[in-house]
């Protein structure tokens, strides 16, 4: 799953998160709204992260591990000829 996330950036250093969202076009329609009370030289910023279950995390993991064990056994394997 994907999510977005609004980030509002004072000129005084201060950050305010304004608002996690499944889609960008939810993020669009609030800074629609917030065109209106923006003042010059206020800063946004939109990130995006991918949010994973625990199941789909541990599955990565093992899958990692699997290809780094077999990696080290191809290493030790051409260690092994030279």
């Amino acid at each position: 799953m994907t999510v977005f996330t609004l980030t509002n950036y004072c000129g005084c250093g201060s950050t305010t998160i304004l608002g996690v969202f499944d889609t960008m076009e939810a993020v669009l329609e609030r800074m629609r709204m917030l065109a209106d009370c923006t003042d010059p030289g206020d800063e946004y910023r939109i990130e995006c992260f991918e949010v994973k279950t625990f199941e789909e995390e541990e599955e990565n993991t093992s899958r990692i591990l699997r290809s780094r064990a077999e990696w080290k056994a191809k290493q030790a394997k051409m260690e092994e000829l030279d």
